[in-house]
């Protein structure tokens, strides 16, 4: 299960998808991470996630992995959303936004909820973009290196790796690589 999971992201980083669709996913498994799953903003992310073209693999590998290090700035992100809960300016149209019927089902006028969706929607376009970057560069430049290196050969030549290769191959009949 891992090595095919391994594979699939290999595939994919090798393979004819855009690379801002990649990028993009990122961003949205990093906004997943940040946003608690318990509310209607997330489920509204999940569904704009399936509704926009990106690599939906991608992002929820991204969310899964980003999901293990966003409690760590939970603080942080409570004193983003505390701060912006309580700018003057902003206390009107939160005060509409909480009789609206719906809309407090996102509890925005959580702390911890209105820090993660700003941080997310903050970091949405710089992870997009370098996340995209990231990509290109790998295809570019680091992929050519990786698999002509004399490690990788011999890596190549074990049982595990046969396995891997196998399960790369398998991939790339669902997505062909153009080129």
């Amino acid at each position: 299960m891992i090595i095919r999971l391994i594979a699939k992201v290999i595939a994919v980083m090798n393979s004819n998808t855009k690379t801002f669709q990649i990028g993009a996913a990122v961003a949205f498994g990093l906004l997943l991470a940040l946003l608690p799953p318990a509310n209607l903003l997330f489920a509204a992310a999940v569904l704009l996630l399936f509704l926009v073209r990106v690599h939906l693999g991608i992002a929820i590998i991204t969310a899964l992995a980003f999901s293990l290090v966003v409690p760590a700035f939970d603080p942080l992100l409570n004193r983003l959303g505390a701060w912006i809960l309580s700018l003057p300016s902003l206390e009107p149209v939160l005060t509409t936004l909480y009789e609206t019927p719906i809309v407090p089902w996102t509890r925005f006028y959580n702390t911890l909820v209105a820090g993660s969706l700003v941080a997310g929607l903050v970091l949405w376009l710089p992870v997009a973009f370098a996340s995209a970057g990231l990509v290109v560069f790998y295809r570019k430049h680091v992929h050519a290196r990786i698999v002509n290196s004399k490690l990788v050969k011999a890596i190549m030549k074990t049982p595990l790796a046969q396995r891997l290769s196998g399960a790369v191959r398998s991939v790339r009949s669902v997505w062909p690589q153009v080129g």
